[in-house]
């Protein structure tokens, strides 16, 4: 090879080099700008989640790309998806609005630890021992009413008394954790069960506020945030917070709302940003003045909100409670099915 062949060469490969090395260049400033979003899927009502992430944004300058569940399929929809999208995740963090889909999917290998400080240092009784979620901000589990209609002096006190009270389909959010729970106590559970046979049977918690209002029910078995935000409406609506069993810790059920990063997903560290966040005092705050009045767990934050403040919650075993759960609810659906076919 001549010399002046050799140095075309020479520029030649000079060039395809300086076009590879711009080619990596441009790649990785795309990879870096991609990482300034997080995919989140959100069980949560979409004015409390968009409230919560906008926020998280305005704070950190991380973009959330999130996608909600509908009202009747809550939780359940997402649940079932991130199952099928485990091999291959798209969404970094779920947050829910109840716990036993969540335990139900870290069992099942769906979610990463996430150890940061601020998730070493949330109480042991809200989280998973393995940090694969963290629980926050619960609803308390209520009987809505109509105060005009019905003398709350006159009304059952436990919850075991309620089998004509109308009742979000159990196969998908907080009713099937309700029932899960309940069930603890299998005997006089399988009693209820069998009594359900008049139960409306609705689409989901609002659903059944709204039969309250309506009147074509007298009691609702719901969420305490459906029943805030009826009132907010201007609704003629209150709530009852029946016990489950005598004695302390035999209270109301408080369903909380938990977070989880998922495995292998494409951005963790925003995804720990993200749980962080959701973890702070400043998220309960935001969450107990919302329409859905969640319960502060910080003992900080709840002195903020003393009427939202159940005094004697029900000790759970929400591990066991999973492990149930979907026996529990072809009880339930058998039984309503037996009742109406007679």
């Amino acid at each position: 090879m001549n010399t002046e062949k050799f140095c075309v060469y020479v520029l030649r490969w000079r060039f395809s080099v300086v076009c590879l090395s711009l080619a990596i260049t441009l790649l990785c400033g795309c990879g870096k700008q991609e990482t300034n979003t997080i995919t989140v899927y959100v069980s949560a009502d979409e004015q409390i989640a968009r409230i919560v992430i906008d926020d998280f944004t305005s704070q950190t300058g991380i973009e959330v790309a999130w996608v909600g569940d509908t009202e009747a399929s809550k939780t359940t929809g997402l649940v079932t998806r991130l199952r099928r999208e485990a091999s291959r995740p798209v969404a970094d963090v779920f947050w829910s609005s109840e716990n036993i889909g969540t335990i139900q999917l870290a069992q099942e290998g769906v979610f990463d630890s996430c150890s940061t400080t601020v998730t070493a240092a949330w109480p042991a009784e809200y989280r998973d021992p393995s940090a694969y979620w963290f629980a926050f901000s619960p609803r308390a589990r209520v009987i809505a009413y109509d105060p005009t209609v019905t003398n709350v002096k006159e009304m059952p006190a436990y919850w075991w008394e309620y089998t004509d009270a109308a009742m979000a389909d159990p196969r998908f959010g907080t009713t099937g954790t309700h029932l899960a729970v309940m069930a603890e106590d299998a005997n006089r559970f399988n009693s209820f069960a069998q009594e359900l046979g008049n139960t409306p049977l609705l689409g989901g918690n609002a659903a059944t506020v709204q039969a309250v209002i309506d009147g074509s029910a007298r009691y609702a078995m719901t969420d305490s945030d459906d029943v805030h935000a009826a009132i907010a409406r201007g609704a003629s609506i209150a709530m009852l917070m029946p016990r489950h069993h005598a004695g302390v810790g035999g209270g109301t059920l408080l369903i909380p709302n938990t977070v989880a990063m998922i495995a292998d997903c494409q951005h963790p560290e925003q995804a720990k940003l993200f749980i962080d966040f959701m973890l702070s005092d400043h998220v309960a705050t935001l969450l107990a003045e919302s329409s859905s009045k969640n319960i502060p767990l910080q003992k900080t934050v709840a002195e903020q909100f003393p009427d939202l403040v159940v005094q004697d919650p029900l000790q759970v075993d929400f591990i066991a409670a999973a492990k149930r759960r979907n026996k529990t609810i072809d009880l339930v659906m058998q039984s309503l099915k037996e009742a109406r076919a007679k």
